[in-house]
């Protein structure tokens, strides 16, 4: 006599099958990963940029000037210094770390600053500045007034009078 007895429970089949969706779906979870940590470092790097922007700025707004003509700042070990009529400079750091301050281990920033001093003691100067990064792209540079090859960028221009 035969048993007609019901086995319950999964088969080898169904089993596999549903591994096999399973691990289908962790690897597009996996696959992922990557651009979110992307996403997150972008966003770190723009932040910092954007507070290292700010520094230079007011660095820039603080400057001293004991006789209207010549001005002076310090940021990240490179003094900020020109005079009225002694033409435009340039300050190039390719080395900042998210703080701001020089790193030549691991930079993670570039910034350029170009001041146009003010022609006379009453006409306005202004000073241009940009933080783009990664500082590690040694395709990354300065050109004209834009970088070329960055990942991304943040430019400000301050305007300001000598006298004041």
């Amino acid at each position: 006599m035969k048993s007609s007895l019901l086995r319950s429970g999964f088969s080898l089949i169904e089993v596999v099958l549903a591994i096999g969706i399973v691990s289908f779906a962790l690897l597009a979870v996996v696959g992922l990963l990557p651009v979110g940590m992307k996403s997150t470092q972008n966003a770190r790097e723009q932040a910092a940029a954007a507070n290292v922007l700010n520094s230079i700025a007011n660095a820039l707004r603080s400057a001293e000037t004991s006789d209207g003509i010549n001005f002076s700042n310090s940021f990240a070990d490179k003094i900020v210094a020109y005079k009225i009529q002694g033409g435009i400079s340039t300050v190039d750091w390719s080395n900042l770390d998210l703080n701001g301050q020089t790193n030549s281990t691991s930079p993670r920033l570039k910034a350029y600053l170009v001041i146009t001093p003010p022609l006379n003691s009453t006409s306005t100067g202004e000073a241009l500045i940009s933080i783009a990064w990664p500082a590690q792209n040694p395709n990354m540079k300065w050109v004209g007034s834009e970088w070329t090859n960055a990942q991304g960028h943040l430019t400000t221009r301050i305007h300001f009078f000598p006298g004041q």
